[in-house]
């Protein structure tokens, strides 16, 4: 086949041109810092980004429950440890008040003060949610009834459990259902601390003294109280460990995300300069394949 001067022309633009967008596209590179500015740069690239994006937003919104959660968890393990200084209290309490010198009526109010204070732990809230309300959050979870006679259960749901996310496969229960540390709220007493103590508080105003089932009570309350205090320590473990590991795979999949996306600055560099040599090496060669004027040939 002939090669015509306009071929040869209409070769050299068009590797000149190419040389030129490759020139412009190392430079913008150098510029940004970046592999890929726009999809077209690397489509494949664009996608695996896309793809790796969308775990590091997964993964900060899983770190987002779990520092939530670890929050909830720091809640009820204050109002445990304020509800087990009460249990403590109420066992010397009733140590003096089965002194023979000690006259037991004098104990009744300091029994109703740590009901109102138990009451208080029963219903603290953290973020809206009461954290002994189980998964019904719509009034405080337990208070006093119509009469004022004994302590019931205002919502229902007190034994359901509240999780969060932590994974894309695992879930975590992050309460601790209010039955589990005040027994079953019921009428009679002896069911649950509350009522149980509001029989304490009668007996001690008409005059009797603790009585051994009393000790038995508050101990037992006590020893579930440091037991739920374990549970809560526990839980908080697994949290701050699902944390650690959320903050590892963070790392792991920006360090991929870097591989796609960062410049390799000093290959780039090199990159330009050959492209610059080739650039003025194409320009010198201009003069033998442009079109000539009639200045060429005087």
């Amino acid at each position: 086949m002939r090669v015509t001067d306009r071929m040869m022309q209409s070769i050299f633009l068009n590797n000149l041109r190419n040389v030129k967008s490759q020139m412009g596209e190392t430079q913008e590179k150098l510029a940004t810092g970046k592999n890929i500015n726009r999809p077209s740069d690397n489509p494949l690239g664009t996608a695996r980004l896309l793809r790796l994006n969308n775990e590091i937003e997964n993964i900060r919104t899983y770190n987002n429950s779990v520092d939530e959660g670890m929050a909830f968890v720091s809640t009820t393990t204050s109002s445990l440890e304020g509800i087990q200084a009460e249990a403590s209290r109420l066992i010397t309490y009733m140590t003096s008040a089965r002194d023979a010198t000690k006259d037991p009526k004098d104990f009744a109010a300091k029994v109703q003060t740590s009901i109102d204070n138990l009451l208080a732990y029963a219903n603290t809230k953290y973020g809206g949610k009461y954290i002994f309300g189980g998964t019904d959050h719509s009034e405080k979870p337990y208070g006093m009834d119509a009469t004022n006679s004994f302590v019931e259960e205002k919502t229902s749901h007190l034994d359901g459990e509240q999780k969060i996310r932590i994974s894309s496969s695992a879930t975590l229960q992050i309460n601790i259902p209010g039955r589990d540390v005040f027994g079953t709220v019921g009428n009679p007493p002896g069911t649950d601390i509350f009522n149980s103590l509001i029989d304490l508080k009668n007996r001690l105003a008409a005059g009797e003294t603790p009585t051994d089932a009393d000790f038995k009570t508050l101990n037992d309350f006590n020893d579930n109280v440091l037991s739920e205090l374990t549970v809560a320590g526990n839980l908080y473990n697994r949290l701050s460990d699902a944390k650690s590991l959320l903050e590892s795979q963070r790392q792991d999949v920006e360090t991929l995300m870097g591989k796609v996306q960062e410049v390799d600055v000093a290959r780039a560099i090199v990159d330009l300069k050959d492209l610059q040599t080739t650039m003025d090496r194409t320009l010198q060669i201009s003069s033998y394949v442009l079109p000539k004027s009639l200045l060429d040939y005087l």
